[in-house]
């Protein structure tokens, strides 16, 4: 359980996206303290090292970002950190209102009036970061799109505006990480997975080595970060800004990731803007203090796959079940909730199992409905068609392979079972919405 005397931040992320993880947070945050800006991530990640929650997780944050006609007549893009319209949760649904409400999704990010970011841009919010998009989109080939060395990202006006005052000392120290990273890599190669040519693979072993014995020397300049945004393409000419207002985002952090590209291999994250469809995953902490750690926080399904003793509840009128797909949880096993039609699977278990003898019948299944973009999905009338007589439950025992023409075929057993009915476990869905059940298994 989280102590009161807790110091730092708290993950929250919810399935059902901005709305809840933010009641969340400023639940945990309460009246003293705050949801994290970018620059509070920072902080954490400078008082820390990668490998730990700060590093390795993105976080979406209450800076904010805002590109529209400055009062020189040209595009600018304003960075706010913690203050303006998109501080509080309703300025930030009534921006991002613009792009849900569009079902076509043909809008891109949130929106605020011309006004708005006028007001913005005279600091009537609090200080703010101003850059002239126009010229900063001459600054690099592919603007927005491609990575930076440390050396370009430590003056790019962008990058600063959006970490902050912490900007220079950030990238020096991911510039740092980075290069020890590559120096762990220059002593390992990879294995020729593919079959490659002799010759040619180890041509690429050698250039691989000397790429990571370069960017983990001593001073080097190791490609570290890109400059994200995902919902806009404000590198383009031809890209307008909509009569009478601004767009607006909310900035998110990625953790650190490794990456191939251009024939490099680099130790990267990218800084970039949330778009309201993304994941979020807010930090709270409950002091004004300087964040210099963050808690990742916990997850509902582990939860209750960990405490399942704990979450049973009695079931008022039993029925008797029919045929059910069953999981492990540990060494036992459980039915599923009955899934809907002939989609993907629940997941979410729902009475123990007491009893299970296997029964002989077939080792793989098919799909006969086919998945959709690769989504496991089938119905389970197509499960029962092929199973044993007296088997009333199957198993899968590994993971869906992909065949031609959209089917999947997987391993499977068939079972003979008895359930106790008296009981089921509630949905994880449930526990991810009980802030202080949450908090009671925080470890």
């Amino acid at each position: 359980m989280v102590s009161d005397k807790f110091v730092g931040g708290m993950s929250f992320y919810h399935s059902d996206g901005m709305v809840a993880a933010w009641k969340q947070a400023k639940r945990f945050a309460g009246r003293a303290g705050r949801i994290a800006s970018l620059p509070d991530v920072i902080d954490a990640r400078l008082s820390t090292k990668p490998g730990a929650a700060p590093w390795e997780s993105y976080f979406t944050t209450t800076s904010a970002e805002y590109v529209g006609i400055g009062r020189n007549g040209k595009k600018t893009l304003i960075v706010a950190h913690g203050i303006g319209p998109m501080s509080t949760l309703d300025g930030i649904v009534a921006a991002y209102r613009y792009q849900f409400d569009d079902r076509e999704r043909n809008i891109k990010g949130g929106r605020i009036t011309e006004q708005v970011f006028r007001d913005l841009e005279d600091g009537k919010y609090g200080e703010v970061s101003v850059v002239d998009l126009e010229s900063y989109c001459k600054r690099h080939k592919y603007p927005f799109i491609q990575i930076l060395r440390a050396s370009e990202a430590i003056t790019d006006p962008v990058i600063n505006a959006r970490y902050g005052i912490l900007a220079g000392q950030y990238v020096k120290a991911h510039a740092e990480y980075a290069r020890q990273w590559h120096r762990e890599r220059a002593l390992t190669n990879p294995e020729n997975r593919y079959g490659t040519p002799v010759d040619v693979f180890d041509s690429y072993l050698d250039r691989r080595r000397n790429q990571h014995l370069r960017d983990g020397s001593s001073g080097s300049d190791p490609f570290i970060t890109s400059v994200g945004c995902s919902t806009a393409v404000y590198w383009s000419d031809e890209w307008k800004i909509d009569n009478g207002l601004a767009v607006a985002n909310l900035l998110s952090v990625g953790g650190l990731r490794t990456t191939s590209f251009e024939g490099n291999e680099g130790l990267i994250n990218e800084v970039g803007i949330h778009s309201w469809y993304d994941g979020t995953r807010l930090v709270a902490t409950r002091t004004m203090d300087k964040l210099r750690k963050i808690h990742a926080g916990v997850d509902a399904h582990e939860i209750l796959h960990k405490h399942w003793q704990d979450f049973f509840r009695p079931v008022a009128k039993p029925s008797e079940i029919d045929f059910v797909h069953l999981t492990k949880i540990g060494n036992k096993l459980f039915t599923l909730y009955p899934k809907v039609g002939d989609g993907m699977d629940s997941y979410d278990p729902e009475f123990l199992v007491t009893e299970a003898v296997p029964v002989r019948g077939p080792d793989s299944f098919t799909t006969t409905i086919g998945g959709y973009y690769g989504f496991f999905k089938y119905g389970e009338k197509e499960v029962k068609a092929i199973a044993p007589p007296h088997a009333n439950a199957y198993l899968f025992t590994g993971e869906p392979t992909f065949l031609s023409e959209d089917h999947h075929i997987i391993p499977i057993k068939f079972y003979k079972v008895e359930v106790d009915i008296s009981r089921r476990l509630i949905k994880a869905s449930k526990i991810a919405n009980d802030f202080d059940t949450l908090m009671k298994y925080v470890k």
